[in-house]
C-alpha cells in the first residue's frame, strides 16, 4: 500500500456514480425541454406566417377596390358586381369586374376566401371652392371599405378596413 493513498470507507464507494447518473438525468431533461420549447416556437411562427398571408391577401383586394372608382360607381348606382343589391363579392368577382388595366383575365390564387362588403359612405361635406347656391357643387366623402379573409386550412382570419376620401357629384354619399 501506498503511504499517501487514502482508504475510503466502504460507504463512500460508487458515489461518483450516482452523481453522475443525477447529473445526466438532468441534463436529459434539459435537453428535452429545449426540443419541446423548439417546436412550440415552430407552431408560433407558423401561425403568424398564416396570419400574415392572410392579411396579405386582404389588403391586395382593398388596393384593387380603392383603385376603380367603378368599384364606388357601381355600389352607388347598383350595377354590375353590385347588382341585386348585393352586399359583398368574393375576390374572384372583384377580380373579373374590376381587375387593374393590364391584368390578366385570371384571378391571383390565393389560399383564403377572401370578401369584399359593399362600400360604405360615412361621411360627406360639400367641396370648398364651390359656389353654396349651386346643387351641382361636387362633396367630400369619406368611405371605408370592409375586407375579410379566412383561411380555412389554419383558421387564421383577418378583417381590414380602408378608409378613404373622394370627391363625387351631390347626393352620392
Amino acid at each position: 500500500m501506498r503511504p499517501n493513498a487514502r482508504v475510503l470507507p466502504r460507504r463512500e464507494r460508487g458515489m461518483t456514480l450516482v452523481v453522475v447518473l443525477i447529473m445526466l438525468v438532468m441534463i436529459t431533461l434539459f435537453v428535452v425541454s429545449m426540443v419541446r420549447l423548439t417546436s412550440t416556437t415552430t407552431i408560433v411562427v407558423g401561425n403568424m406566417q398564416a396570419q400574415k398571408v392572410v392579411e396579405t391577401e386582404a389588403q391586395q383586394a382593398v388596393e384593387i377596390a380603392v383603385n376603380q372608382f367603378n368599384f364606388f360607381n357601381d355600389a352607388l348606382n347598383s350595377t354590375n358586381a353590385w347588382a341585386s343589391s348585393a352586399t359583398s363579392i368574393t375576390a374572384a368577382t372583384l377580380w373579373s369586374t374590376y381587375a387593374p388595366s393590364g391584368a390578366g383575365t385570371t384571378a391571383p390564387t390565393t389560399q383564403s376566401t377572401v370578401t369584399v362588403y359593399r362600400p360604405q359612405c360615412i361621411y360627406a361635406a360639400p367641396a370648398s371652392g364651390y359656389s353654396a347656391l349651386s346643387n351641382v357643387s361636387p362633396q367630400d366623402s369619406t368611405w371605408d371599405v370592409k375586407v375579410t379573409a379566412v383561411d380555412s386550412v389554419t383558421g387564421a382570419t383577418t378583417e381590414v378596413h380602408q378608409g378613404l376620401k373622394m370627391r363625387l357629384p351631390a347626393g352620392s354619399c
